[in-house]
């Protein structure tokens, strides 16, 4: 079931919000999404990319390495972040979606998991509401 937006804290909306945008322009040009990771501390935004191509396409590999990069700049500091990669998720008709998986983090620590299913339309992204995990 798709909800409407979750109310998330103005920092984590306006993480959530750019890594959208930037998966728009980048899926077009690509079969999938590259794993990506971005901070927002003292109103400024940072983007974090997993550099290891000693272990290849091993997507959960460069998924935990972006993991331990956030917890690395993030600790002991009041930031929030957020952790995007491609996902799939499977309907209740058994229907197997693309989604753009967001894992949401907020300074206690607390997280959300955010699916956005998306479809390709010739060469254009649409990107449905959430579903919550």
């Amino acid at each position: 079931m798709i909800n409407g937006p979750l109310e998330l804290p103005k920092p984590l909306q306006i993480l959530v919000s750019r890594a959208i945008s930037l998966c728009e322009l980048m899926l077009p040009h690509c079969k999938a999404l590259y794993p990506f990771a971005a901070i927002y501390e003292d109103g400024r935004v940072g983007c974090l990319f997993a550099d290891d191509r000693a272990h290849g396409e091993n997507e959960s590999y460069l998924i935990e390495q972006l993991q331990w990069r956030i917890i690395d700049t993030t600790t002991d500091t009041d930031s929030y972040s957020v952790l995007v990669y491609a996902a799939t998720v499977k309907t209740d008709r058994h229907k197997q979606l693309d989604a753009i998986a967001i894992n949401a983090t907020r300074p206690n620590g607390e997280e959300t998991m955010l699916l956005y299913p998306y479809f390709r339309v010739g060469r254009k992204i649409v990107v449905s509401p959430p579903i919550h995990g």
